[in-house]
């Protein structure tokens, strides 16, 4: 074959190579004809892979109770130390230390006898006046003495009388009494002893019921009233006790802010003992179907708090209103109800209508 020939050959080829190229270009491009409006291409619905993989909680109601702790102490709602208010020389020591003695009991005997002389002395006074006294007032009825001298006769027998009582008072000043029940202390004294008025010779404490005083801040104090309860432990109690408030201060201490508190709890094995450190709880409201959602699912946003739900796959805002608020949980008293599933993760990512896919559902 001729080199003429060939070449001829070679750019036929040629030729045919870039027409065909020109044709598989050409038909990808628009024809130029005017596109249906009406008719728009479907976007594509988001794959399972697209969609935001996040954890959540179903909402259920459950009790809460606001409650704060503080601390106080036990007190004696009566104690005070057994003291005589005559001098006198204690004769017997009628009391075991460390005893329950009830009201009136008698405690201490100081000597009488200088007394018993003196009302054995006016016993005798108190009859001959008496008698001297009944013979003017027949004297006198008969006009045989005047009334002055009868007058003289009954005011000496009405003063022998009161000249008895007062040395029965004195005698009676001279045994030492409880003057309440309750149980005592160690003696101060000893039998022997000579005491004057005012010396302290053993304490009495009543422990039951046992008195707890207590402070509170300023902006719980509304919440307590006469009559609640309230609940302390100590290191003498193996569970919380009750204990009902019974009086208040009339105004908040200017220094701490606070407002003391005193209750009343029983104590009939006296194992409360006054003056024992306690940990007060004050219960300030309680909720019997509270909703409680983690705190990680709550948003600030300017002028409030929002949280996403998860609806239908996809995620939801909806503004919240909070309440009490626990270390890894907070109320919610407004914005979502029973039943409603709240996102607990992912939330830097999660947009209003965010396709999501939850894996971890806790049950509330």
């Amino acid at each position: 074959m001729s080199k003429t020939l060939i070449r001829i050959l070679s750019l036929v080829l040629a030729a045919a190579v870039l027409l065909g190229g020109w044709y598989w270009l050409r038909r990808d491009e628009p024809s130029g004809e005017p596109a249906d409006e009406g008719a728009a291409a479907p976007a594509p619905p988001p794959s399972a892979s697209d969609a935001l993989p996040v954890d959540g909680v179903v909402v259920r109601p459950r009790p809460l109770q606001e409650q704060i702790t503080v601390n106080g102490s036990t007190l004696a709602p009566r104690e005070v130390m057994v003291s005589s208010e005559v001098s006198g020389l204690i004769q017997d020591i009628l009391f075991k230390e460390g005893s329950y003695v009830q009201k009136g009991a008698p405690l201490v005997q100081l000597d009488i006898e200088e007394l018993e002389a003196q009302r054995k002395r006016l016993e005798v006074e108190k009859r001959l006046t008496a008698g001297i006294a009944e013979r003017f007032r027949g004297l006198y009825e008969k006009e045989g003495v005047s009334l002055q001298d009868y007058e003289n006769a009954q005011a000496e027998a009405e003063q022998a009388v009161a000249n008895l009582e007062l040395v029965e008072v004195q005698i009676e000043k001279r045994t030492i009494r409880a003057p309440f029940s309750g149980r005592l202390g160690l003696k101060m004294v000893s039998e022997g002893s000579y005491i004057a008025p005012g010396t302290p010779i053993v304490p009495l404490v009543s422990i039951n019921p046992i008195q707890l005083e207590f402070a509170v801040p300023e902006k719980y104090a509304a919440a307590l009233r006469m009559g609640k309860t309230v609940y302390f432990e100590t290191e003498a109690t193996d569970a919380p006790r009750k204990a009902t408030i019974t009086a208040r201060d009339p105004s908040i201490d200017t220094d701490t802010r606070t407002l003391r508190f005193k209750a009343e709890a029983p104590n009939p094995n006296g194992r409360l003992l006054p003056g024992t450190f306690a940990k007060v709880n004050v219960i300030l409201q309680s909720f019997d179907e509270a909703l409680m959602i983690p705190t990680q699912a709550v948003i600030p946003e300017l002028g409030g708090k929002k949280v996403f739900l998860a609806r239908r796959g996809t995620a939801h805002a909806v503004p919240v209103e909070t309440g009490i608020r626990r270390e890894k949980t907070v109320q919610v008293v407004d914005g979502v109800v029973p039943g409603d599933t709240v996102i607990t993760t992912g939330m830097l990512q999660l947009r209003e209508g965010a396709p999501i896919r939850i894996g971890r559902l806790d049950k509330g």
